[in-house]
């Protein structure tokens, strides 16, 4: 009776309960469609954007037009205005224009199906991919098959990955366009590659994109030198260490198969002078040893050194020192923090900066400046914000740090041509207005700039510490407050002990809590001689009247 009047255990309580999660799934449900269509509503935005970019570009052909180098491509113009009423980057505004313009103009079908809510984004722009090289003249009956046979799949309960998605695509264009197929691959060969990019923490991404028959070798080589890292003895080989699968797996909770890959990895391409000792090889036959290059930031006081590898971004002062260990020499830079310390009064009338001031603009703005683009500072032009007078230079436009900013050579072209204007402050803050009048800010994010932000928190910091200590004279009355010296703030300091460890704070038997173990080994000690002095003086110089 009581279980049933509480809903736990009977008929109606176990009913009700799937309805509830039911409702809840629906609800959820709901949201996918809406976003769905808000992702096509937002892309059909795009395509609107970029065919109203395109027809002001059209229009402004004629004879009053700018020359050709001075045309600027509606796609850039397009994808500042994305990123201007955005926040996000130039490359994902740049894949968002190009995915509306491919399923509005190629893909009506895969279109629709985003629009009405039944497919999501992700499959849109998965779909697409696999139908890129198919020929126009099968295109519409071949994406009206996939949409539907995608729809089909899911509404009937079944959930695709997207490998099985891409095999069922292959298949039905296998039926129309065998060639579309074979171009896709061929295209995908020739997009091989090995990219690096700075990650946070201190770590770095490196992926491939390699044949699957190049990966395999790469992979054996991997595992192979991985299962001699699992045995504990530096020497041991992989058939001792696959003879222990007991040991291999205890082992792996302290040092798993990705990190022990990650190791493996650098020992196959950097080599391992533990294992070449071992094995008594020779000279010739050792690895070659590196030569880094490597930029260090003394930071202020209280704070540790910053080491910085150009390609790879910020790393720990003792992987430095295990690096230098193990090379052969080394390319340590000296960089004056200072802003606009490689300034040169004569170089800043010439064009062209000096080596020593470009590397600082590099290291300063880290990458591209132009809002949401992420182009690596290496690959940059170096620009001047307001543009250097060929015809008198000491007009303006000097070749300083305070006016020089990395770009990538698109949006060089499109600060030099779009109208946009730019403002660059002394710190290297960027400030971008569109014609219509939006404003973006950018920051520089080198390791020259977090270096100069960092120093300047420590000194506001210390600043703060000393107007704590010596306050500012009190401006409604003038008058000076009195510095705390080392009697008035030791008092203080007891007077906050007291009042932290005083009866008042006792517990209920009255005994006062624990103090901590610095007040344990500091507290004063009481001595009864004081007393008998101190109450002597007291008689002495107070007596009490008679």
């Amino acid at each position: 009776m009581g279980d049933a009047a509480g809903g736990v255990t009977s008929g109606a309580g176990r009913s009700d309960h799937p309805s509830v999660l039911g409702r809840l799934a629906d609800v959820a449900r709901g949201t996918w469609v809406a976003e769905n269509r808000a992702a096509g509503a937002r892309l059909a935005a795009c395509y609107a954007l970029f065919l109203e970019c395109v027809r002001q570009d059209e229009a402004g052909a004629g004879d009053g037009s700018p020359p050709g180098h001075a045309v600027v491509d509606p796609f850039d113009v397009c994808t500042g205005y994305l990123v201007a009423a955005m926040p996000i980057s130039t490359g994902r505004a740049a894949t968002m224009i190009s995915l509306a313009a491919d399923l509005t103009e190629r893909y009506p079908a895969v279109m629709e199906a985003l629009s009405s809510g039944r497919m999501e984004q992700r499959a849109a722009e998965l779909l697409a991919r696999q139908m890129a090289t198919v020929d126009p003249a099968v295109l519409s009956r071949v994406q009206q098959e996939v949409v539907d046979d995608y729809l089909a799949a899911i509404e009937a309960g079944e959930r695709l990955g997207a490998r099985s998605v891409r095999e069922s695509v292959d298949a039905i264009i296998a039926r129309y366009d065998a060639d579309g197929i074979r171009e896709r691959r061929d295209a995908a060969a020739r997009g091989r590659g090995v990219h690096i990019r700075k990650g946070a923490d201190g770590m770095t991404n490196l992926w491939a994109t390699l044949a699957s028959d190049e990966a395999a070798v790469l992979a054996e080589a991997i595992d192979q030198r991985a299962a001699e890292f699992a045995d504990p003895e530096p020497g041991a080989s992989a058939e001792s260490a696959q003879a222990q699968p007991d040991a291999e797996a205890a082992d792996t909770s302290t040092y798993p198969l990705p990190e022990r890959r990650a190791d493996a990895l650098l020992s196959l391409v950097c080599g391992d002078w533990g294992r070449t000792r071992a094995a008594g090889l020779g000279p010739d036959e050792s690895p070659s040893p590196l030569r880094p290059r490597v930029t260090v930031f003394a930071r202020g006081r209280g704070l540790d050194p910053q080491v910085e590898f150009p390609r790879t971004g910020e790393s720990a002062l003792q992987a430095l020192l295990d690096m230098l260990t193990a090379s052969d020499g080394a390319s340590l830079e000296h960089v004056d923090p200072a802003i606009g310390a490689a300034d040169d009064a004569r170089r800043a009338l010439t064009y062209r900066p000096g080596a020593a001031l470009a590397r600082r603009i590099r290291l300063r703005d880290g990458t591209c400046r132009h809002p949401g683009c992420t182009v690596a500072a290496e690959h940059c032009d170096i620009d001047h914000c307001r543009p250097f007078d060929h015809a008198d230079p000491q007009r303006g436009g000097h070749t300083a740090e305070c006016n020089l900013m990395c770009l990538c050579r698109r949006h060089h072209r499109f600060k030099t041509f779009s109208g946009w204007i730019y403002d660059l402050a002394p710190d290297g803050t960027l400030v971008v207005v569109t014609p219509d009048g939006s404003t973006m800010l950018t920051r520089p994010s080198g390791p020259l700039a977090a270096y100069r932000r960092e120093q300047a928190r420590a000194e506001q910091d210390a600043w703060d510490t000393q107007q704590a200590r010596s306050p500012e004279p009190n401006a409604a009355d003038g008058a000076l407050q009195a510095e705390p010296t080392f009697w008035t703030r030791r008092a203080a300091r007891r007077r906050a002990e007291r009042a932290r460890t005083g009866p008042d704070r006792a517990g209920p038997d009255r005994t006062r809590p624990s103090t901590g173990r610095w007040w344990s080994r500091n507290k004063p000690v009481v001595s009864r001689a004081e007393e008998q002095v101190q109450q002597l003086l007291d008689e002495i110089l107070d007596p009490p009247p008679f």
